[in-house]
């Protein structure tokens, strides 16, 4: 009978590696499964991420600065992602996963921020439900914070326009 996970002898540091993936996982989860709607696609990415930070020693300054990092990697990833092969990126809402996690209150706006293109939706994760301040988002995005706001701005009225569509009322 094999050893059970826990014998295994770990690497130094590998305490540390899972305080900071279970700290960090939800995120870059989210935003992967965001930009790639394909649960598949987003084990990749995430996978991808983590392997990223942990094969170099890399030093950060904060735990927000090792946050932004992730935020960013995963989006450069997402986009490796779709430029290594033709993907189809139809979906039906089945396919996004498990929208049992989600609240029953909260269905309609994640349908709805999934049928957001990304150069709106991601703005509005970062900001509002990562909680990410305007400037760092900005940041991580690669744009002016002018930029970002505008983007925001006009994500919010999208977000508005489709939640209208589907009966909910902002």
């Amino acid at each position: 009978m094999p050893k059970p996970y826990t014998d295994i002898p770990q690497p130094p540091g590998a305490d540390r590696r899972d305080e900071i993936v279970r700290l960090h996982a939800d995120t870059v989860w989210r935003i992967a499964l965001s930009r790639t709607r394909k649960e598949e696609a987003a084990e990749e990415v995430f996978q991808e991420v983590f392997m990223r930070l942990f094969e170099k020693e890399r030093t950060f300054d904060s735990e927000e600065h090792r946050k932004a990092w992730l935020i960013r990697t995963t989006l450069v990833c997402c986009k490796r992602y779709f430029s290594a092969a033709f993907k189809d990126t139809t979906l039906t809402l089945e396919e996004v996963g498990d929208l049992a996690s989600v609240p029953e209150e909260e269905h309609g706006l994640f349908a709805a921020l999934l049928k957001m293109p990304a150069k709106y939706r991601i703005p509005i994760q970062l900001y509002y439900i990562e909680e990410i301040p305007a400037e760092t988002c900005a940041e991580i995005l690669g744009l002016r914070p002018g930029s970002f706001r505008s983007r925001l701005s006009r994500g919010k009225e999208l977000l508005r326009q489709l939640l209208k569509g589907d009966g909910i009322d902002v």
